[in-house]
């Protein structure tokens, strides 16, 4: 059972540092790969990079209504859905959507400027999807190490009661054998 915790706690020590690079690399790819072809409503940041969204909504719905209406440059579009989506700072963040925005891009137009740029978030997104999922596997097994262990505790107790009901028993037993030798030599020197 020891050994089980120790492997379990190495995993959870190899899956921090996946998620930690695949957030590095998330965040790599959003400083360097900013957009203003299309509507972002966002502040650029004081380095003049990466440039946030102040709505995330409202800059996800201008998007999905610029690639409906079939205004401006549509891989743009699916490319600020995609990035908005998975962006660290949304609090809505559905890495679903932003990797079928991602893969239409792909898909539809695989001459983008963006479809690298693409390719890399829809790596980091998987990378991310992946850590959490095992993440979420090794949260169950140590709870069910956890439930073990309880469970061991218990027989344990259980084990411990019962040896002392037996021991108990055991000294009646002897005490009992030693009044009947008692009254055994009693009733012969009679």
């Amino acid at each position: 059972m020891t050994q089980r915790l120790i492997f379990v706690l190495r995993r959870l020590g190899n899956l921090r540092l996946l998620f930690s690079a695949a957030s590095l690399l998330l965040g790599c790819l959003v400083s360097g790969c900013s957009t203003t072809d299309q509507p972002w409503q966002g502040t650029s940041s004081p380095t003049g990079g990466l440039i946030i969204p102040s709505n995330f909504d409202q800059a996800l719905k201008e998007n999905q209504k610029a690639l409906a209406e079939n205004k401006g440059q549509p891989d743009v579009a699916l490319y600020n859905i995609g990035v908005i989506s998975a962006h660290s700072a949304n609090p809505k963040k559905d890495y679903s959507r932003a990797l079928l925005s991602f893969r239409t891009l792909l898909k539809d137009y695989p001459g983008s400027l963006r479809a690298e740029q693409a390719k890399l978030w829809i790596q980091a997104i998987e990378q991310i999807q992946k850590a959490s999922e095992e993440g979420q596997r090794l949260a169950e097994e140590k709870r069910a190490v956890a439930r073990e262990r309880d469970q061991l505790a218990q027989e344990r107790t259980q084990l411990a009661q019962e040896r002392n009901k037996l021991n108990y028993a055991i000294e009646k037993s002897r005490q009992l054998d030693a009044d009947i030798e008692k009254r055994r030599k009693q009733s012969l020197n009679r």
